[in-house]
């Protein structure tokens, strides 16, 4: 039987494989004469390989926001899967953070596998928890995020290297107090790698102007404690833009944002003053400010406030 000759040049059948990406199958429907493994025999005659499947898939560069994204969920819950020659992402949640998954993979976009958000079962402790998975398609493109959060394509913990600290920005710290944080009495995020990795974290911290307390748990888990007022309140500018609605509930309230802290944000050295210039009485000032007489009185004195109908009196020494 004689070969039947490919109806292209090399160069035509190099495009349609290598620039249009098309399947054997494809090239096949085109041709005179063509079948998959006519088309196949031709690209081995030309010695022109097949290409993987990943290189088909149209997926926006991994930069900006996705690449925000991409780190934040890698210092939190997301992995990296090897395969092969090419990697994908991968993320679960519990059932009551459905919404918070599908919002992720809005902004994972094309990356995103059709009906991505499928449930998951976990079973612990002879207890099985619903739960849903994520997960990104494969591509050459996430290898080297692989090697960056790995020390092995194969398995292994999480790591994370000085290099890091200059791929976190804002958006991709609020994503890591999503995936791992809590709102307790102080915001604080679980961690669980190894020292080194921890002192990468710390610098991650440092970037912003952040300084948690490490409360050790158990071998190498603890959390990162933002457990002082003005720690807490920093960090919670740096992410409050970046939470989404889905998600507000890790915003607090917070424990220490109590009656105490609710008194000192409505009792505030610019509101005395105005309340001051506008002639208000103390008894005025306290149903304006819901405080009672006494605490008015109190905060006058710590601001060093004086009000016309008191004036005279030394201001008293207090300890606050």
């Amino acid at each position: 039987m004689n070969r039947i000759l490919c109806p292209v040049s090399e160069e035509c059948l190099r495009q349609m494989v290598e620039i249009d990406k098309l399947t054997d199958k494809d090239i096949a429907e085109l041709l005179p004469n063509g079948t998959v493994h006519r088309v196949q025999r031709w690209r081995a005659f030309f010695g022109i390989e097949a290409i993987p499947r990943w290189s088909r898939i149209e997926v926006p560069p991994l930069e900006g926001v996705l690449r925000s994204l991409l780190v934040g969920s890698m210092l939190g819950d997301g992995r990296l899967v090897h395969r092969t020659n090419a990697t994908y992402y991968t993320e679960n949640h519990t059932d009551s953070q459905k919404a918070y998954l599908e919002w992720k993979v809005k902004l994972w976009g094309t990356w995103a596998l059709p009906d991505a958000v499928k449930p998951v079962v976990w079973n612990t402790g002879g207890k099985s928890f619903p739960g849903w998975r994520f997960n990104t398609v494969a591509h050459e493109l996430l290898n080297e995020w692989q090697e960056l959060f790995y020390a092995s394509h194969d398995k292994g913990w999480k790591r994370f290297l000085p290099r890091v600290v200059d791929l976190v920005d804002e958006f991709a710290l609020a994503i890591w107090y999503l995936d791992d944080g809590h709102a307790g009495w102080w915001p604080d995020i679980i961690f669980g790698a190894d020292e080194a990795s921890r002192q990468v974290a710390f610098s991650i911290f440092e970037k912003f102007g952040l300084q948690p307390r490490w409360c050790p748990k158990k071998g190498n888990t603890g959390g990162f404690s933002f457990d002082q007022e003005d720690r807490a309140l920093r960090f919670i500018d740096v992410v409050k833009p970046h939470i989404p609605e889905c998600m507000q509930y890790k915003l607090g309230p917070f424990g220490f944002q109590g009656p105490q802290y609710q008194i000192r944000q409505r009792v505030t050295a610019e509101r005395l003053h105005e309340l001051v210039g506008a002639g208000v009485s103390i008894r005025g000032m306290a149903q304006q400010l819901e405080v009672g007489f006494a605490t008015v009185d109190r905060w006058l004195d710590k601001f060093g406030i004086q009000h016309p109908r008191v004036v005279g009196r030394p201001p008293r020494k207090l300890n606050v």
